[in-house]
């Protein structure tokens, strides 16, 4: 995605822009999680078809059997390659916020890079995504200072769609779709801020 116009602030010395919202990236993620969603309905149709015939033949068993298997893995899959394009997504959302406003909890100024590898991190990783949803929303929120737009930050709804994800079955067929909503706001609150007029582009975040 070519970046286009954005709004600089001066921090310490430095410039800081903006880039348009990892709109493609939240969109292929969208689409991955429904047709997972669909792989996963399809792997819990053939599991109880397979329980249904269990003390059948192997022969009728096992075919529903590889099916819910390979069902199941395909759904993971589809999962794990919706899950890489949110991370990317949100670091371009987090590359967005100003230098001084990227903390999570009580570490400061937290690079995009260091965002990403910690979120790699097992069971850290779960928590880590939900400070950063935290930070992002914080940072926007504190953005609006002195650039004011109207659009409001998801901020709860952002830490909703972390926390439903953490439990099975809804991190398939709920969270995803919280995730895009709060993901949607957060890049309409990104659009205002770059459509910001000329003359209030040159911020200084509080």
């Amino acid at each position: 995605m070519a970046p286009g116009p954005a709004p600089e602030a001066m921090l310490a010395g430095t410039v800081h822009v903006v880039l348009p919202p990892a709109e493609r990236a939240r969109r292929i993620a969208l689409a991955l999680s429904v047709v997972a969603v669909a792989f996963a309905l399809a792997c819990g149709a053939c599991g109880r078809r397979a329980f249904m015939l269990r003390a059948e033949p192997p022969d009728l068993l096992m075919p529903w059997v590889l099916a819910f298997l390979v069902l199941l893995l395909v759904a993971l899959l589809l999962r794990m390659g919706a899950a890489i394009c949110e991370l990317l997504w949100l670091e371009r959302t987090w590359s967005n916020l100003p230098e001084r406003l990227r903390k999570v909890g009580p570490i400061d100024q937290v690079s995009s890079a260091l965002a990403l590898a910690i979120s790699f991190v097992p069971g850290i990783a779960w928590v880590w995504k939900l400070g950063l949803v935290v930070g992002i929303s914080d940072g926007f929120e504190a953005i609006r200072a002195s650039i004011p737009y109207a659009a409001p930050v998801p901020k709860r709804l952002g830490m909703a769609a972390v926390i439903v994800s953490w439990i099975p079955g809804l991190n398939v067929y709920v969270a995803p779709f919280l995730w895009e909503m709060f993901a949607t706001r957060i890049d309409v609150c990104v659009k205002e801020i770059l459509g910001r007029a000329p003359q209030d582009r040159s911020h200084a975040p509080p």
